[in-house]
């Protein structure tokens, strides 16, 4: 396996936490829209939320190196 395959495994690992994380991020502000509607507390639910984004920020983040180091690679 070469380097630029690792790389592309790499990337595609990180497109699919992308993914994962945009569909969890989207269950969570469901979650937070229900228990706001019936009138529960939403802290907890929010700080979940917020953690599932900056973990989508990181997760894009890699993509973004990943993609630069593929481009240097194939140049």
């Amino acid at each position: 396996m070469t380097s630029s395959d690792i790389l592309i495994t790499e990337l595609l690992d990180a497109e699919w936490r992308i993914a994962e994380t945009n569909a969890l991020i989207e269950d969570q502000r469901d979650l937070i829209e229900k228990l706001a509607y019936e009138d529960h507390d939403t802290t907890s639910a929010q700080i979940v939320l917020d953690s599932l984004c900056v973990s989508l920020a990181l997760h894009v983040q890699t993509r973004h190196r990943l993609h630069a180091m593929l481009n240097v690679k194939v140049a």
